[in-house]
């Protein structure tokens, strides 16, 4: 009988040990998934009357970009990974000083052709890695475009997205990759 009772409550401190693990990896396979506690917020910034966006993750660089250079802080596009975990890839940032513009992309090809082209580089300092398809909670960043201004837009929102091309000249160039959302508890 001793055993037993032990036996049981065993039983029930593993149960309750496992369903309280459960509750923090909800919805998360470990083979697919990144744990979302190694993400940080994507930032997105811009000086709007320029068409200039930025992206970063590093509180101390978007604060130093607001105070010399004008932006404002806009909005988290989500959050983003600052170590390649299960099922990410590489989201490179790319930047040009000539066009005044950045850009991020999962495309190593599209990379290397801005790189050849001679007006972007590659900010090794802002590398972050995202998902390349909608898994784990995943949520679509969508590209835009716009020509006329040399200015690529990045957002997580479908109602800025189409705002963006009625009302602001963007092209809508796809999804770019996906983020885990901003705000949410994993």
């Amino acid at each position: 009988m001793k055993h037993i009772l032990s036996a049981i409550f065993l039983s029930i401190v593993v149960g309750l040990a496992a369903a309280t693990n459960n509750l923090h990896t909800a919805g998360r396979s470990v083979q697919t998934c990144g744990d979302p506690d190694d993400t940080l917020p994507w930032y997105r910034v811009s000086v709007p009357s320029k068409f200039a966006y930025a992206y970063g993750t590093d509180p101390s660089w978007i604060s130093t970009v607001i105070l010399q250079d004008g932006f404002v802080l806009q909005t988290i596009l989500g959050m983003v990974f600052l170590t390649q975990e299960e099922s990410t890839v590489p989201c490179y940032f790319l930047s040009s000083d000539v066009l005044a513009d950045n850009f991020v992309t999962i495309n190593a090809t599209e990379r290397d052709a801005a790189i050849a082209g001679g007006q972007y580089f590659l900010r090794t300092d802002l590398q972050t890695y995202i998902y390349p398809t909608e898994i784990c909670g995943s949520i679509p960043m969508y590209r835009l475009y716009n020509s006329a201004k040399t200015s690529n837009f990045f957002t997580t929102s479908e109602s800025e997205r189409l705002s963006a091309i009625s009302g602001s000249g963007y092209a809508d160039l796809g999804i770019a990759g996906y983020v885990l959302p901003a705000g949410v508890a994993c």
